[in-house]
């Protein structure tokens, strides 16, 4: 979906670029999802999750992405080191066929540079592409306050409260907020 790299540069006055990750950076990016997935208890993943994953699957799925018209995968870097990745997927079946989930990830020391909100602005602008797709929805945790202002300023609406939804390694309970963009086809 995203023919080129695309260069930013961060409030800090640092240059990042956004792209599709190479097959040869499978076992990185596995790497950085399980380094972010153990240092936020904000995100939906956790460590042990990434571990039935193997880089050839990784592999298999950055080729099935750079092949459909329905999912795109980015990762976003700093002086060549992949700090950032997210996807985007349109649904298969019939009844939801016009939606599209994402997801997206940044390591703990680059978050509140603007990195994020390019990163997710890229990622839609990519997603509104989908054939047929009118919604994006994400989940969030509603204690990730850092998250849902970003979600805000993207645009993206409330759509309902899922109570007790999560309780975090520290014991600590949070809702789920689930939030949707409409776009146009």
């Amino acid at each position: 979906m995203i023919q080129s790299s695309i260069q930013f540069t961060a409030k800090n006055g640092q240059h990042f670029e956004i792209r599709t990750p190479l097959e040869s950076e499978a076992q990185v990016s596995l790497d950085m999802m399980v380094e972010v997935a153990a240092t936020s208890p904000y995100i939906l993943s956790t460590p042990e999750s990434f571990k039935g994953r193997s880089v050839e699957n990784q592999i298999k799925w950055f080729k099935e992405s750079a092949e459909s018209d329905s999912e795109i995968i980015l990762a976003v870097y700093s002086e060549g080191r992949m700090i950032g990745f997210c996807n985007g997927r349109a649904y298969k079946d019939i009844k939801r066929k016009h939606r599209a989930g994402l997801g997206v990830s940044l390591r703990h020391e680059y978050r509140g540079l603007g990195i994020g909100q390019e990163l997710m602005r890229v990622l839609i602008e990519s997603m509104k592409k989908f054939t047929g797709i009118q919604i994006i929805e994400l989940e969030v945790m509603m204690n990730n306050k850092a998250a849902l202002q970003l979600y805000e300023n993207l645009g993206f609406k409330k759509a309902g409260i899922f109570p007790k939804a999560f309780i975090l390694p520290s014991g600590e309970v949070s809702d789920s907020l689930a939030m949707y963009l409409e776009v146009s086809t």
